[in-house]
């Protein structure tokens, strides 16, 4: 019987195929205009409509500042954004009677406005959808040369009330006809002294490990931000790289001291089969046995027009394999689990001038696996199999308006003849290269008609030097994808 694996998930469970071994290409200038006139037609059919974007223009319209206070390019996260985050996206909000108590605290950036006053209404719903062209470079791709709405979400979107604020997506997604909740962030936030030192402390409830950070290094929000739906990708990941986004639900406290030292200790739990369903997920996949403990320590300095952040993030889970059987929700070995644990270092540097800004950004996650269970039925070839995922990116941003960022991947880890059975040497050994150029018209407000709009258009490449286990015909999956990403 094969096992649902965390580090082995099928391709097809995300929608993804991998593609043949042919080198023939479509010819460049054909696919290109067919992106930019399907992507056209696409888009023109639902700007019309006001039920249409995001990014997310809520917390523009509560603050009052444009989405470049938060954002260098977005969803990439300035001092400002990090702050406004952690603060339980309060500040600026009016359901208090009156501002919030966070509204004063988000120092450390010196894009921090002096007043938040708005007269927009206070609100905190808006909308997203985002389409997307995706070209492999082998023409044995089933569905290549595809243009497609991607998705059309709805957010739930700043205070709450009072200290109580949240980032709640729902999501229509394509090719997969599923509507459910994508992520889900709801927090309480305050402020005290201790020594004379400010602390922020707080608490998150969240589906997602990762998901409540406020840097672009962990999973969640790491780079590439967008990519295609359609393009293949490889089996292997880390059980916290979103192999367990809604299949567990958490909560966690989290303190802020001196605008300088974050530390959190959450622990989640696994939902129930049928709640996954109605969230959208895969309920056939692999289970937590009990709490699983997630952690993080960051510690970020910024002075003038810099900031650097460095720190840890971990997660340790007692597993429960599921089988693909007549009932594929069934544990596969009742009363055995499997060990993992995860262990994450990252660091990040920005600059923010008036005109240019600059981040580079990288994290190295090791992964211990002890497969008591699978091993002992048969299921993996190895008691123990470790697996290392290594991400660097840089951004360039030119006038908060024009992003050019390039980036580096790779996974690598122990070949096992059963959880690896598909990929080429056992091997779950993938590495490659992605590119990245976007266009934000509005990052610095949206027209006078309607100033909260937002959008980001650009196109990307992946390059791959091994895909799951092989340089042989790696680069049959290069990946040519152009997006559209409109917020309201």
């Amino acid at each position: 019987m094969r096992v649902r694996h965390p580090a082995a998930l099928d391709a097809h469970e995300d929608g993804m195929i991998r593609s043949g071994k042919s080198n023939s290409h479509s010819p460049v200038f054909s696919w290109l205009l067919r992106a930019a006139l399907g992507l056209a037609v696409v888009q023109s059919g639902m700007i019309v409509a006001p039920y249409t974007a995001s990014a997310v223009p809520s917390y523009a319209r509560q603050t009052g500042q444009p989405c470049a206070t938060c954002h260098t390019a977005f969803p990439e996260l300035t001092p400002y954004g990090r702050q406004f985050k952690l603060g339980g996206y309060t500040a600026g909000g009016t359901r208090c009677g009156g501002d919030s108590g966070l509204a004063g605290y988000l120092g450390g950036s010196k894009d921090v406005p002096s007043a938040f006053a708005t007269n927009e209404p206070q609100i905190p719903i808006s909308f997203m959808t985002n389409s997307e062209f995706t070209h492999v470079n082998t023409k044995d791709f089933p569905n290549n040369n595809q243009t497609s709405v991607r998705e059309t979400s709805i957010f739930i979107a700043g205070q709450l009330y009072c200290n109580l604020g949240a980032f709640v997506q729902m999501t229509y997604s394509r090719p997969d006809q599923v509507f459910g909740l994508d992520n889900a962030d709801i927090r309480y936030a305050n402020t005290t002294k201790l020594a004379g030192v400010d602390v922020l402390y707080g608490v998150t409830a969240n589906q997602n490990p990762t998901v409540q950070d406020v840097w672009n290094t962990v999973p969640a929000w790491s780079f590439p931000f967008i990519d295609s739906t359609l393009a293949p990708a490889p089996a292997a990941s880390t059980m916290i790289e979103g192999t367990f986004q809604n299949r567990v639900a958490g909560s966690g406290a989290y303190v802020w001291i001196n605008n300088m030292v974050y530390a959190e200790i959450s622990a989640y739990g696994a939902l129930d089969a049928k709640t996954q369903h109605d969230l959208g997920a895969d309920p056939t996949g692999p289970r937590f046995a009990g709490a699983a403990p997630y952690w993080r320590l960051a510690v970020e300095k910024t002075w003038d027009q810099h900031s650097l952040m460095v720190g840890t993030f971990g997660m340790a889970a007692d597993i429960q394999p599921v089988g693909a059987g007549p009932t594929p929700t069934a544990l596969s070995f009742p009363g055995m689990t499997d060990r993992f644990t995860d262990v994450g270092l990252d660091a990040q540097y920005q600059y923010l001038g008036d005109i240019h800004a600059f981040t580079v950004r990288g994290s190295y996650i090791w992964e211990h696996q002890k497969l008591n269970a699978e091993f002992a039925n048969n299921a993996s070839a190895n008691p123990n199999i470790d697996l290392d995922s290594f991400k660097i990116s840089a951004s360039y941003i030119y006038d908060r308006t024009i992003s050019l960022t390039g980036g580096y991947f790779g996974i690598r880890g122990t070949s096992d003849a059963l959880i690896y059975a598909d990929n080429a040497n056992f091997s779950p050994n993938s590495n490659g290269w992605v590119a990245d150029l976007a266009y934000m018209p509005f990052s610095k407000g949206g027209p006078k008609e309607w100033p909260w709009l937002n959008a980001r258009i650009g196109i990307s490449y992946t390059h791959y030097d091994k895909f799951d286990g092989t340089s042989v015909g790696a680069s049959d999956n290069d990946t040519t994808f152009i997006y559209t990403w409109f917020a309201f």
